[in-house]
């Protein structure tokens, strides 16, 4: 009689993620019902983000959460990102105690089985986990050897560890979270920005980022948050020219004497500031300086809880339009005072998504989505949650990330209106409306929503840089290029898209040589290959059309004129054809 023959099991390279919930105990117990509430969202957000990096959540069981990653540069990148959204939080949670996991990783071969998934190296993980301060990751020496870029990440050594009923000592790191380096560099294009009319420029201002005094990065999105509000509100006054948020960033560090800024920004006036917080309690001292003297003009000093955060900007708003003297009617103000003042953890999570979305990377993108969910569901009828959520599908679109592009397309403009419905005082809802119409090529809505957008907040640079895009696409090449140099002056250190916008403004107008002129000055040229390539085909310059179609397709190998023809949201087909034209002239197929 032949024995039962059994299949052998097969086991699998894994890095093993193990959290915990630190002070669970406590927490339950002091505030059961409140704090559980709390650990579950937690729970959900960590079970929700690990598919969007890559990995698999095995098993949760009480506060503790068994998850398994291919890549160990992946689980470490996506543990780190859940550590930073905790600590985020903690700005947001006022008196109540913070929730904080302790996370051990490591790599080692897994066996699935019925039961589960079993290995030693799930036991050196769940050790190591234990040796995490709160709100820490610790990994072992083998997970350190498999990672190669730890951009952002820095790595403090434990020494040899001896791990509970783990024969061998083991090497083990603590993974120091930092905020990284991603500001932009104050680069100056001077033939991009024309000198402004004396009048304008004496009813100008920037406002500085908040100088965080507490020290702890978890305030570092507060800071942010308060200097992008205070631009958006100012933004929204005609007769003053407001700095855009990316190009005062550059300058948060304060190396640089407010005149130089001031010259460099082509402003007169600085609005600068710092804020202090302890638990729920804020201090903001704010102060504006005329730069080219450095003379103070007044100072506040504003004492108070979070929760008079969205008064204090109101305030601030109120004092610059009235002391820099522009010519605002009482009706005008109050018409943009905030009508609805949002849930403050619904705001705090809109602040943070925010950061993710404009890193441009789709696990990012995913990861910001799940922030701007969650703020819909504090705050359902808080306007920016949904406009924000818009961008976030307009970009699966945009970037091809979703398997059904015109599903994304639709939620995109589903999501715009729906922001719109709340508040149809904010621009936000109109200027993702905007976007997304012209992509499904609806040219005369699409223009009437970012009209309406900017009779909303006229200084908005962003907006009036995508109106100029789209007005590029409808033969108002004129109109595409007075908007976008006005953005352009507005953000003086703006992104790159800017110029491509300007740059096909151009080109739709027949005038290839300032196309190429305004892209060749774009930091990062990949994504302005195509039009350079068509441009210096019809201007008749071969040997450079070639060039900038051999590096679109380094950068971009799966190219093709059949699949990108459609793209360009242009009113007239022909106009595709002239661009067409010039990118099979520069040799590409």
């Amino acid at each position: 009689m032949k024995g039962t023959q059994l299949h052998p099991v097969s086991s699998r390279l894994s890095a093993i993620i193990i959290a915990d919930i630190a002070g669970f105990a406590r927490l339950v117990d002091r505030n059961e019902s409140d704090n559980i509430d709390r650990i579950s969202r937690s729970i959900k957000l960590f079970r929700d983000l690990i598919g969007d990096y890559g990995g698999k959540v095995i098993n949760i069981a009480g506060d503790g959460i068994f998850a398994l990653f291919d890549s160990a540069a992946q689980a470490i990148r996506f543990a780190a990102e859940f550590q930073r959204e905790l600590k985020n939080e903690v700005v947001w949670n006022e008196d109540d105690e913070p929730i904080a996991f302790r996370i051990g990783i490591n790599l080692g071969e897994t066996t699935p089985t019925a039961d589960g998934v079993y290995g030693h190296c799930v036991n050196v993980a769940a050790r190591v986990q234990a040796l995490a301060e709160p709100g820490g990751i610790c990994i072992t020496d083998v997970t350190k050897k498999a990672v190669h870029d730890w951009s952002n990440l820095a790595l403090r050594p434990l020494g040899r560890k001896s791990l509970k009923n783990i024969d061998e000592p083991v090497e083990v790191f603590a993974v120091d979270i930092t905020e990284g380096n991603d500001k932009a560099k104050v680069v100056t294009r001077p033939e991009l920005l024309p000198e402004r009319p004396e009048k304008i420029k004496n009813a100008s201002v920037a406002i500085l980022p908040l100088v965080n005094l507490t020290g702890d990065l978890t305030d570092r999105h507060l800071c942010e948050g308060i200097t992008a509000d205070i631009i958006s509100g100012l933004s929204r006054f005609r007769d003053l020219i407001v700095i855009a948020r990316n190009s005062v960033e550059p300058f948060g560090n304060r190396d640089i004497a407010p005149d130089e800024i001031g010259r460099k920004l082509g402003v007169r006036y600085l609005l600068d500031g710092s804020l202090q917080r302890s638990d729920s309690q804020l201090r903001i001292r704010v102060q504006l300086n005329e730069a080219e003297s450095g003379n103070m003009i007044w100072s506040e000093r504003y004492d108070g809880q979070l929760t008079d955060l969205f008064a204090f900007q109101d305030d601030i708003t109120e004092k610059i339009t009235s002391l820099l003297a522009v010519q605002i009617n009482t009706a005008e103000r109050r018409r943009t005072q905030r009508e609805q003042v949002p849930d403050l953890q619904a705001y705090g999570l809109i602040l943070r998504g925010q950061d993710l979305v404009n890193r441009f990377v789709r696990e990012s993108n995913l990861h910001a989505r799940r922030l701007f969910e969650q703020a819909v569901e504090l705050a359902p009828a808080y306007s920016r949650g949904y406009a924000a959520l818009s961008r976030t599908f307009n970009l699966d679109w945009r970037y091809a990330w979703a398997d059904d592009r015109n599903a994304a397309l639709n939620r995109a403009e589903e999501l715009a209106s729906t922001a719109i419905g709340y508040d149809d005082s904010d621009a936000r809802g109109f200027a993702e409306l905007g976007y997304a119409l012209l992509y499904k090529k609806q040219h005369e809505e699409c223009l009437g929503a970012y009209e309406r957008g900017l009779q909303l907040n006229p200084n908005d640079a962003d907006l009036l840089a995508e109106m100029g895009d789209a007005l590029g696409y409808c033969r108002q090449s004129d109109r595409a290029i007075e908007l976008l140099k006005k953005a352009i002056r507005l953000n003086p250190y703006h992104p790159d898209w800017y110029l491509w916008y300007l740059g096909d403004a151009y080109f739709y107008n027949g005038e290839y040589e300032k196309a190429i002129e305004t892209l060749l000055t774009m930091r990062d040229k990949s994504e302005g290959h195509r039009l350079l390539a068509s441009s210096y085909a019809h201007l008749g310059q071969l040997d450079e059309a070639r060039k900038h179609a051999g590096l679109l397709m380094e950068k971009h190998p799966n190219f093709s004129i059949e699949k990108w023809r459609t793209v360009p949201p242009n009113k007239f087909p022909e106009d595709n054809e002239i661009f067409v034209e010039g990118l099979k002239k520069a040799g590409l197929k």
